[in-house]
């Protein structure tokens, strides 16, 4: 079943803005229609409620600095762009590689970007910074995450999703 894998606690008990309305964004958090499209174009469902996270993230935080009229189209439109960058990602093509490796400019920018991430992984707390550790870098399933630790599967997406709101509101910050 598709809602497995989501987890709508961990995104709600986020700080919600005032400024764009509740109500659109609690259609939003609840929003099938944007589960089953991200379900559709990803590999598998766990990838899809990662993506679906992510897209949910970006928007209330995005919805923290400006209003947003309708944070649904604008979470499908996030949702869009990440499936795409994911796609780029993928494609494993030699000429690409070395291209990459010969613009100093894009390999400076990636590392800092990298360096700004592991500072901020740093400064989480421990179980936050292993449960993210072992999700998006080891690539372990959530159930796997919780018996390990210990700990639910709902506290691991609650990490996974606070995790992801401290990295892309320190790259918001740095990017302006």
């Amino acid at each position: 079943m598709i809602s497995d894998h989501y987890n709508n606690t961990a995104i709600s008990s986020l700080d919600m803005p005032e400024e764009t309305s509740s109500a659109s964004l609690q259609t939003l958090i609840n929003s099938k229609v944007l589960k089953q499209y991200l379900h559709r174009h990803s590999v598998n469902s766990e990838e899809a409620a990662d993506l679906y996270q992510e897209s949910i993230v970006r928007v209330l935080e995005q919805s923290k600095a400006t209003v947003i009229d309708n944070p649904l189209a604008y979470a499908f439109r996030v949702a869009r762009n990440l499936l795409s960058k994911r796609q780029l990602l993928d494609t494993d093509n030699a000429d690409e590689q070395q291209c990459y490796r010969q613009n100093p400019e894009l390999h400076l920018e990636t590392q800092q970007r990298i360096e700004l991430i592991a500072q901020v992984m740093n400064a989480m707390p421990v179980q936050r910074r292993r449960v993210f550790e072992m999700r998006r870098i080891e690539g372990q399933s959530r159930q796997a995450i919780a018996s390990s630790l210990n700990i639910s599967a709902e506290a691991v997406t609650k990490h996974i999703s606070r995790a992801m709101a401290d990295i892309q509101l320190h790259l918001d910050k740095a990017g302006r």
